[in-house]
C-alpha cells in the first residue's frame, strides 16, 4: 500500500515548488524535511526574470512581488574608480513579460509555498524527519526516515530527491557527485546599513580585486545581503571574528553595520552521475551545484522543479511513459554542464578569483561595454534562457 504517489525529500525552494506543481494537479504528495520548520537563514534569494513566468504559472508571482524586492536594474559598483555601471533589464521589455529580477529570501518563499500547500488536502508535511535510506522495485520506492517519534517507513510510487548538496537520496542510490571544489568559501551576511547611500542598487556586484561581493536588498526594511569570499583554508570557527575587517575595508570610516545573521558554505561545481535512477529523480542542489555568482544554481533548480512536476504528473496520470523522465535527466544535466556551470564559473573568476590585475581590468571593461551597448546587454541577459533547456516549460 502506498502512503503517497510522490514523496519529495527536502523543503527548500526546489522541493517546495515541485510539490506545489504536483499538488495543483491533484497528486498525493508527502514532503520530508529534516529541519523542524522553516529556518530564516541567508540562502539564495535572487530569482532571475527567466523563471518568473514559471512562478506565475504556479500562482505565486504576485504574492512574491509583494513580499520581496522588484529590481529593474543590476549594478556593477567599482570602488577603485567610483563607477556605478547600470544594466537595465527593461531593455528586454519588448521580448519578455517580466523584465526584472525578484529578490526574496528563501524562507519567505518557503512560508508562502507551505501556506499554499496547506490548502491541498492530499499534501502532508513531515517536519523533523531525516531520510536515511531508499529501496526501490518495479512498483515503487520505500523510504526510511528518522522522525521525532522514531524510525518511520514510507511507500510511494516515485521519490524526488531535492534534499540539497549533501543529498542522502543521492548517496543512498550510490551515485557519485563528480566535479571540483573552489578554493574559496562564501560567507553570506545579512546586515542593516544604508548601502543604497553608497550607490548600491537592490541587485549589485562589487567589482574589486580584493573585496569582490554580491550585494542584494533582502526586504523593504533596509536589510541587505552582503556575500563575500575568503580562503576555504581559514578556520570556520573564526569567520565572525574576521567580518569586522571585511566591512572596514569597504564601508566608510567608523561605519558599524548591524549583523543579523550569516551563513558560510563551500563552493563547488558538481553534477550527479545521473539525475534519475528508476523511480527516483533528483532536482536542484541534490542533482547539481554551482557557485552563486550569477544566481544560476537556484534558477536551474527552479527550472528542474517546473519540468519535473509536469512530467511526473503526466506519468502518474498515465498520459506519458516513464521514459520521459530519462529526457528530464538528460536535458537538465546537459543544461548544467553546458550553460549553468561555465557561465557561473566565468562570473566567479571576475568577482572572486581574478588571475591578474590585467584580467580584472578586462572584465571591468566588458561590464562598461555592456552598460553602454543595449545589443551587448541584451545578449548577456538572454543567456538566462539557456537554463530552460529543450523541455517544454511554462
Amino acid at each position: 500500500m502506498q502512503d503517497a504517489q510522490v514523496v519529495v525529500a527536502g523543503a527548500g525552494p526546489v522541493g517546495l515548488l515541485t510539490a506545489l506543481g504536483l499538488a495543483r494537479a491533484g497528486l498525493d504528495v508527502t514532503v520530508l524535511e529534516a529541519a523542524s520548520g522553516i529556518e530564516p537563514r541567508p540562502y539564495d534569494m535572487v530569482y532571475h526574470w527567466a523563471v518568473l513566468p514559471g512562478l506565475e504559472d504556479l500562482g505565486l508571482l504576485e504574492e512574491l512581488c509583494q513580499a520581496g524586492v522588484v529590481a529593474h536594474t543590476r549594478s556593477f559598483v567599482v570602488p577603485s574608480t567610483g563607477e556605478r555601471l547600470v544594466l537595465d533589464l527593461r531593455s528586454l521589455t519588448d521580448e519578455v513579460e517580466h523584465p526584472f529580477e525578484l529578490l526574496v529570501p528563501s524562507h519567505v518563499l518557503a512560508r508562502i509555498v507551505v501556506d499554499r500547500l496547506a490548502r491541498h488536502p492530499r499534501v502532508r508535511f513531515e517536519w523533523g524527519t531525516r531520510l536515511t535510506d531508499v529501496w526501490q522495485d518495479s512498483h515503487g520506492v520505500t523510504v526510511t526516515a528518522d522522525t521525532p517519534h522514531g524510525v518511520s517507513t514510507l511507500r510511494a510510487a516515485w521519490l524526488v530527491g531535492a534534499d540539497g548538496a549533501h543529498s542522502q537520496v543521492r548517496r543512498s542510490l550510490g551515485m557519485g557527485f563528480p566535479g571540483v571544489t573552489w578554493p574559496k568559501r562564501f560567507v553570506a551576511a545579512d546586515i542593516r546599513f544604508d548601502l543604497a547611500g553608497l550607490g548600491m542598487s537592490p541587485s549589485s556586484w562589487q567589482l574589486d580585486l580584493d573585496n569582490g561581493a554580491l550585494i542584494g536588498l533582502a526586504d523593504d526594511t533596509g536589510l541587505w545581503r552582503y556575500t563575500f569570499a575568503e580562503s576555504r583554508l581559514l578556520p570556520e570557527e573564526t569567520i565572525s571574528d574576521r567580518m569586522s575587517a571585511v566591512f572596514k575595508a569597504v564601508l566608510p570610516h567608523g561605519a558599524d553595520p548591524l549583523l543579523e545573521s550569516w551563513a558560510a558554505s563551500r563552493v563547488h561545481e558538481r553534477a550527479a552521475e545521473s539525475f534519475r535512477s528508476g523511480r527516483v529523480v533528483l532536482a536542484g542542489d541534490a542533482a547539481h551545484v554551482t557557485n552563486p555568482s550569477r544566481g544560476f544554481g537556484l534558477a536551474c533548480g527552479i527550472f528542474d522543479a517546473l519540468a519535473l512536476a509536469r512530467l511526473l504528473v503526466s506519468v502518474v496520470h498515465g498520459d506519458a511513459e516513464h521514459t520521459v523522465l530519462d529526457q528530464y535527466a538528460e536535458d537538465r544535466r546537459k543544461v548544467f554542464e553546458e550553460s549553468v556551470s561555465p557561465l557561473s564559473a566565468q562570473a566567479m573568476r571576475l568577482l572572486f578569483l581574478t588571475e591578474s590585475p590585467e584580467r580584472f581590468a578586462e572584465g571591468v571593461e566588458h561590464c562598461r561595454r555592456m552598460a553602454a551597448d543595449p545589443h551587448l546587454l541584451r545578449g548577456h541577459l538572454l543567456e538566462s534562457l539557456e537554463l530552460r533547456g529543450t523541455l517544454f516549460l511554462p
